[in-house]
């Protein structure tokens, strides 16, 4: 048959009992192959897992390894040392089976809770890290909001401002840029002018030149007719010569022709004679071959009789050849099969040799791996060990990192912010800015000066904590130039006034104390001098300016005349109640708060550093000398951070991790390894018993299959020697036969050899009349030819006359052509020399042109100036626009403003770049920040609300290992007892009842890993180990034990394959007997070649193949009454 796309087997299960956990009392579960590969599980035909299947059957006893199928192998497992094969047996009866199953699944859960339990705990840390950065970052932001508020404020002014001046420069520009297009009009009407009287003399250029045009075109035409004239002359004398040739040529053609003619009619009288002669031949040879074929038939007939009776004889002895050939077969098979059978007990001698040094290498290769699984789990500790270690220490090192970038970021802000100052103050003190107009003319221009000339502002400085103060004391005063004489001073008002550059205020040094002389003054002196020690010990007073002024001895009698009676105080409510008590005294507070001994109050906001006038110089070189060493600081943190980050780098607990996940995976390497070893090392010992049965059993058919190789070789010898004699009767049948067949094989050759010369014959006369008929076609094709040949001639002779006639003419018509091209040249130069003298006219008024237009583009060139300072300034008012409205998203309006002429732009533009570059200095800034460390920070609190679930899992998990193991040792322990008491009851009755044997758990061992020994102890003999004992003894116990977990859990049903093969006729009637007491409550199959068991059976099943290659199974079910029957 075609074989199936499909193979499917199904097992169907009575579940009367309920042992099985399902409402269903037949359950069919069915296998499905296809020949793709692809599997199927059904179960009541239902699409299912094989996990569904196998959850169905554990801990009933009928899984794929329970004690359900039992074959012989199997038998000597459960009583084998293999402590794991044995206990499965007991685990299935307990029923813990599924109690492992579900704590491999927790303790793998638990791995995995580990692992995710580790990733989560880094994902915490990375994530808090970022949660403080963005801490930082949001307090970063705040600041930027507030100096861009400020920005926004000064920007818009100063905006609206330029604006207004950029509009009033573009008024400017478009009244010149009229006056400019009033100019071009007029060069316009002047070059317009020109133009209409260059156009009428074009007009009669263009007429001019059209006459001229239309006289060259026809001297053109005239000179084309000339040469085409000349070129048909030339056309037809070609034509006269090339005819006379082909007149030549055809005389010629004909002669040849002529010849061809005779010579064909001469061929085709030739041909017509051999013919005749080819025509006798045939009729001859014909004659011949009739008598050859007559003779021949005669000799066919006597040669296939003679061929018929070899043929018979030939087939007689072929077959005892074929007979004689089956007995060499049959011999060589039986030499073959001999060759294996010995080669095949050499192998196994062999393989049994190689086994048993396997063995003794695994044993070696165990050990060695057991001391490699030692060093492993050492290593691993340690990996796991380090790995602790380093990630505390790389997570210090990262705090410590974002301290100092923290730190860096502050320090950069810093020097930015020195850098910027010190630009700032330079610009100041280069520019004298907050001076007057004439001071700054005076010092910037020393000429006027006999000796040296500085400010008061420049030569004396105080502490930061009173500058301010000091510099509201000498608010009035900072201009001052300090000058040496009378001379200096009137050179100095001489040169303001001379230039009109302002005012400007002087210091005639020497000039203090000199009007301090009189009592009145003396007395007012006194009295401020007491007030002054007074004063001193008031309240918040700091003491006297002039003591805070630091300068050379040079300038102090200055600063002490100018605040000798200024007192510095704290604050300003403080020196408000001195000012009432010392009212000769004045006041400057801490905040630079004024108070005037005539009671004038100047208060406010606190200035600025930067607006500080006094001691600016003195700021700048403090500032130059601060600079280098928050320079060197910065370096030395770099240095710092880098080498932070070279030790962060250097821990790479990827690399440590992956180390220990290699161990990991080293370590269960080794495990399987040895695992694999132990398989590897009871699988040879198996193989080494069977090799040593199997080679017993060959060494037995090879004796046999030598016997019968003597047999066949006697019967051999017997068949040559009839078949020799049968080959010489052959041998002289055969030569007779061959000496017939070569004088029949003669006359053939003979016969052949006529039937070729007729052949050849006839080919002849064929390719005779072939070339006559070709001859004469010849003839007329010649005729014809000729023909045509002498009527071309004629032609071409009548054709030369009527070309000679044709050139005469067309030569008469060359002269008259050339006289009227002379004439119309004439006409031409006379046009052509009054076209040059207007050309002359019209260049002289093209080149005026030239120089109003160039005047006029010179213009053009000015207004397009103007056009492109207009728009540069319109660009530039777009530009500001647009500007204010992409930063601030607000629309700039034209303003008007009285003082654009004295408003300080410089300065107020160095106050916005100075805003700008503070919220540069600040860094990159995350807008988002704010909502970004919302985010994040959820995310923590959710990350860490993972972890401590992960936690609780992990402790849930642990419990429920630990509850597991609990019942199932109770299980497990109680199981054992029962089947233990069952054992020995079923051991006596199997064997003797003064018989013993017990089972026994290993001590001090966990019950669900401990071994299982079983003894025995048959009468007559001591108690022993159940390996000690015979086959059938070994047999009978393991059939004891396994009807004793029978009776503990009993399966529905039971397979036994072979089993009682080592037993003899005693042991299994104690068998048979057993399967009956049992068979009550459980179905028991059993394939067996033993007669006595069958004997035993209800039914017996056999399975035949009727047909090639399908499987048949027949079925006899034995009654009462076909027993009784066979009895009698």
């Amino acid at each position: 048959k075609k074989p199936m796309g499909m193979a499917e087997v199904s097992l169907t299960i009575q579940n009367i009992s309920g042992k099985l956990p399902t409402e269903y009392t037949d359950i069919t579960i069915t296998r499905r192959i296809f020949r793709s590969g692809e599997s199927e599980y059904l179960l009541n035909k239902n699409i299912c897992r094989l996990k569904d299947i196998t959850n169905l059957f554990m801990d009933t006893g009928i899984g794929a390894n329970a004690y359900s199928v039992i074959e012989l192998k199997m038998v000597e497992t459960i009583l084998s040392n293999k402590a794991e094969e044995r206990r499965a047996m007991f685990e299935e009866a307990a029923g813990v089976k599924k109690y492992k199953h579900r704590r491999r699944l927790a303790l793998r859960k638990l791995d995995e809770v580990e692992y995710d339990l580790t990733r989560v705990n880094d994902i915490v840390s990375e994530v808090t890290k970022k949660v403080n950065s963005l801490e930082r970052q949001a307090k970063r932001a705040d600041r930027y909001n507030k100096l861009t508020t400020t920005l926004r404020e000064l920007e818009l002014d100063f905006s609206e401002r330029e604006l207004a001046l950029f509009h009033h420069q573009m008024k400017g520009l478009k009244e010149s840029k009229e006056e400019n297009q009033i100019k071009k009009s007029d060069y316009e009407s002047n070059i317009a002018r020109i133009a209409d009287h260059l156009s009428e003399l074009k007009q009669e250029l263009v007429a001019l030149e059209n006459t001229l045009k239309n006289k060259r075109n026809e001297i053109s035409t005239q000179t084309e007719k000339t040469y085409n004239l000349q070129n048909t002359i030339s056309i037809s004398e070609e034509r006269k010569s090339s005819l006379n040739n082909s007149i030549e040529k055809y005389t010629h053609e004909l002669e040849e022709l002529k010849n061809q003619l005779s010579h064909t009619v001469e061929t085709i009288k030739n041909g017509k004679e051999d013919l005749l002669a080819v025509t006798e031949d045939i009729e001859n040879n014909e004659k011949g071959s009739d008598g050859l074929t007559s003779k021949l038939g005669e000799f066919k007939i006597g040669l296939d009789e003679k061929r018929e009776l070899l043929k018979s004889k030939s087939d007689k002895i072929n077959e005892r050849l074929k007979v004689i050939t089956n007995k060499e077969n049959e011999m060589n098979n039986l030499v073959k099969a001999l060759d294996e059978k010995n080669n095949a007990i050499t192998r196994l001698n062999n393989k049994i040799l190689e086994l048993t040094n396997n063995v003794a290498k695994t044993v070696g290769y165990i050990e060695e791996l057991t001391a490699d699984k030692e060093n492993v789990s050492k290593e691993l500790q340690k990996s796991e060990e380090t790995y602790l270690q380093k990630q505390e220490e790389k997570e210090k090192l990262e705090a410590h990192l974002d301290e100092l970038k923290t730190k860096e970021l502050e320090l950069k802000g810093v020097i930015n912010g020195v850098k910027d100052k010190i630009i700032f103050l330079q610009n100041l003190v280069e520019n004298l800015e907050g001076f007057s107009k004439g001071t700054k003319t005076l010092i910037e221009n020393s000429d006027w000066a006999i000796s040296e000339t500085v400010l008061l502002a420049n030569v004396g400085h105080s502490a930061s904590e009173y500058r301010f103060a000091v510099e509201a004391a000498l608010k009035n005063n900072l201009n001052n130039i300090l000058i040496d004489s009378l001379e200096d001073l009137k050179n100095g008002i001489e040169y303001l006034k001379k230039n009109e550059i302002g005012k400007a205020s002087f210091y005639l040094l020497g000039s203090a104390g000199k009007n301090n002389k009189g009592l009145l003054n003396k007395l007012q002196s006194w009295k401020t001098k007491r007030n002054a020690k007074n004063i001193i010990s008031e309240i918040g007073v700091l003491g006297f300016a002039s003591d805070f002024v630091e300068t050379d001895a040079k300038w102090q009698p200055y600063f002490a005349n100018l605040l000798g009676k200024v007192v510095i105080i704290n604050t300003l409510e403080n020196a408000l109640e001195l000012s009432r008590k010392y009212s000769d005294f004045k006041f400057a507070t801490l905040d630079g708060d004024y108070l005037d001994d005539n009671g004038i109050i100047e208060g406010g906001s606190i200035p600025r550093v930067d607006d500080s006038l006094f001691g600016r110089k003195q700021l700048l070189d403090e500032l130059k000398n601060e600079l280098p060493e928050k320079e060197k600081q910065l370096a030395e943190l770099d240095e710092l951070i880098g080498d932070v980050e070279l030790k962060i780098n250097s821990i790479d607990l990827k690399d440590i991790s992956e180390k220990g996940r290699m161990l990991v995976n080293d370590l269960a390497n080794i495990e399987k390894q040895i695992g694999q070893f132990e398989f590897e090392k009871e699988k040879a010992n198996d193989e080494i018993e069977n090799a040593h049965a199997e080679t017993k059993g060959m060494a037995a058919e090879s004796n046999e299959i030598d016997n019968q190789r003597i047999v066949v070789s006697e019967e051999l010898e017997k068949l040559v020697e009839e078949k020799q004699s049968s080959e010489n009767e052959l041998s002289d049948l055969e030569k007779e036969f061959y000496e017939f067949e070569n004088e029949y094989n003669s006359l053939i050759e003979q016969y052949n050899n006529a039937k070729i010369q007729l052949e050849r014959l006839q080919g002849d006369k064929r390719n005779l009349i072939n070339n006559i008929e070709q001859s004469q076609h010849n003839i007329e094709r010649i005729k014809k030819t000729i023909e045509v040949r002498i009527h071309e001639v004629n032609v071409s002779k009548e054709e030369i006359v009527n070309t000679e006639n044709y050139i005469e003419q067309r030569t008469i018509e060359l002269d008259e052509y050339n006289k009227v091209k002379e004439s119309l040249q004439t006409e031409e130069k006379e046009i052509a020399a009054k076209h040059t003298s207007l050309r002359t006219k019209i260049d002289e008024l093209d080149r005026e042109q030239s120089e109003l237009r160039n005047k006029r583009e010179l213009l053009s060139e000015e207004l397009h100036s103007s056009d492109i300072k207009l728009n540069e300034m319109r660009m530039k008012c777009e530009n500001l626009i647009e500007h204010i409205k992409e930063y601030y998203s607000l629309t700039l309006e034209q303003k008007q403003f009285d003082d654009l002429d004295t408003f300080n732009f410089s300065e107020r533009r160095n106050e916005v770049q100075e805003l700008k570059q503070r919220i540069k200095n600040l860094g990159p800034i995350n807008l988002l920040a704010y909502s970004e460390f919302e985010e994040e920070k959820q995310r923590e609190e959710f990350l860490i609300k993972q972890r401590n679930d992960l936690l609780e899992s992990k402790h849930d998990i642990v419990k429920t290992i630990e509850e597991i193991n609990i019942t199932a040792q109770e299980k497990f322990t109680d199981t054992f007892e029962k089947i233990r008491g069952h054992f020995v009851d079923i051991f006596r009755g199997l064997f003797n009842p003064g018989d013993e044997a017990d089972l026994r758990l290993e001590d001090n061992v966990d019950p669900l890993e401990a071994k299982i020994e079983i003894t025995a102890k048959p009468k007559g003999k001591r108690p022993t180990s159940i390996e000690l004992l015979s086959g059938g003894e070994k047999t009978l116990t393991a059939i004891a034990l396994l009807f004793a977990i029978y009776l503990v859990k009993p399966s529905p049903f039971c397979i036994l394959d072979e089993i009682d093969a080592p037993l003899d006729d005693a042991n299994i009637d104690r068998f048979t007997k057993i399967l009956h007491d049992f068979s009550n409550s459980t179905q028991f199959i059993v394939v067996t070649h033993n007669k006595r068991t069958m004997e035993a059976a209800q039914t017996m099943y056999g399975v035949t193949m009727q047909e090639e290659g399908i499987s048949k199974l027949v079925g006899v079910m034995f009654n009462e009454d076909f027993d009784f029957a066979a009895q009698n």
